[in-house]
């Protein structure tokens, strides 16, 4: 092999290398588009997950305010409500009591006064 015939192998090796490299260029630059559109969604999904993780705080923000100022209030009435309910059927429990008590009362002396009037007649 002739140093002309060797210079044209290198030659032909070194073109070879270039169109191979001018690929590999294009191929890295489509993989760089890639990998920018996969960051511009990467950071999509990161705001979308910040103003979640926002939502969530207002929306659990607004459900612990909702239970203190109106369930808390609620339960309170109730339990005001309750304590009164309580009251009067004490109130009442006492009057029935009484009442019981005078129809006893009543009782025994409708049989006292029975008793009398069939010891004096």
């Amino acid at each position: 092999m002739t140093d002309r015939q060797i210079l044209e192998a290198v030659l032909t090796e070194v073109r070879g290398l270039g169109t191979r490299m001018d690929k590999f260029e294009s191929r890295m630059d489509g993989f760089e588009s890639q990998m920018d559109k996969f960051e511009s969604q990467m950071n999509r999904m990161e705001e979308s997950q910040k103003r979640f993780e926002e939502e969530t705080r207002n929306n659990f923000a607004d459900i612990k305010l909702h239970l203190e100022n109106i369930t808390d209030r609620n339960i309170s009435i109730l339990a005001e409500n309750h304590l009164n309910l309580i009251n009067k059927m004490d109130v009442s429990a006492t009057w029935m009591n009484r009442i019981m008590i005078n129809e006893i009362k009543m009782n025994a002396l409708t049989d006292q006064v029975a008793r009398l009037q069939a010891k004096s007649s």
